[in-house]
């Protein structure tokens, strides 16, 4: 019995029955005959390639390190990983289903953890990290039959990687950007995250680097806000200014 004729097998306990279209599409391949369930198997791991090379062309055209290949390659494994889970084990052996692609979800978290870059108190990379987990998880649906759920999931992703970036820019506008200039040896951040929480400021997107201004170098720090309490943004600059005295500290544009 195949991986597809055990998944059309409604009184099967080896795997879950899927409702709505799925069944439809395993019933219809499996009545072919055996080609029929080569070809569900080719329509399994080409659907994995391509919402995996969907969501990986989107990472790629933005400049982020994991890309279309690396997407298109954890999709396909993950897809194979899946069908192996289920149909590996030959005969009546007793086997767990879901060992396989267990294994699978944990592994795919080094390529996760590859992905992001820690620079300071920054953190990059957070978004293609969970790409590549929801990719592996596509194309593990994929693997399993699950063609329409696939689908369903790499639209939704696909929206929340184009759609929501938009509304995230909307409300960074509303956010207030502030530059620090100091000497490059001094351990601003020792101040700077104290005096932020001190004033109920909250902080994100820290960019750090060394530029020259008149002759000298110097680190510049940029990086958003935004205040819980009115006029906390300004009590907070005031107060650094005092304490830190750096070269430059002011809201920019």
């Amino acid at each position: 019995m195949s991986i597809y004729n055990l998944l059309a097998d409604s009184t099967s306990t080896a795997f879950a029955t899927p409702d709505g279209f799925d069944i439809h599409i395993i019933n219809f391949f499996n009545n072919l005959g055996w080609w029929g369930n080569l070809v569900l198997l080719l329509i399994s791991l080409v659907l994995a390639t391509v919402f995996g090379g969907i969501l990986g062309l989107q990472r790629e055209v933005n400049g982020h390190p994991a890309g279309f290949r690396t997407h298109v390659l954890i999709s396909l494994g993950s897809a194979l990983i899946m069908i192996l889970s289920i149909y590996g084990v030959p005969g009546d052996a007793t086997r767990d289903p879901m060992r396989l692609a267990a294994a699978g979800v944990t592994g795919v978290g080094f390529l996760g953890a590859g992905a992001i870059i820690k620079n300071g108190i920054t953190v990059k990379g957070l978004t293609t990290s969970a790409t590549i987990w929801v990719t592996m998880a596509i194309g593990m649906a994929c693997g399993a039959g699950y063609f329409v759920l696939g689908t369903i999931t790499t639209i939704i992703a696909l929206l929340t990687l184009v759609v929501f970036k938009n509304i995230e820019n909307w409300a960074s506008r509303r956010s207030t950007n502030i530059m620090i200039v100091v000497e490059p040896n001094y351990p601003v951040f020792k101040d700077l995250i104290p005096l932020l929480e001190k004033h109920n400021v909250i902080y994100r997107e820290f960019n750090t680097t060394l530029v020259e201004l008149e002759g000298s170098t110097v680190l510049r720090i940029h990086f958003k806000c935004n205040e819980r309490e009115k006029g906390s943004i300004l009590t907070f600059i005031e107060d650094f200014r005092v304490k830190v005295k750096p070269i430059e500290i002011s809201i920019i544009k």
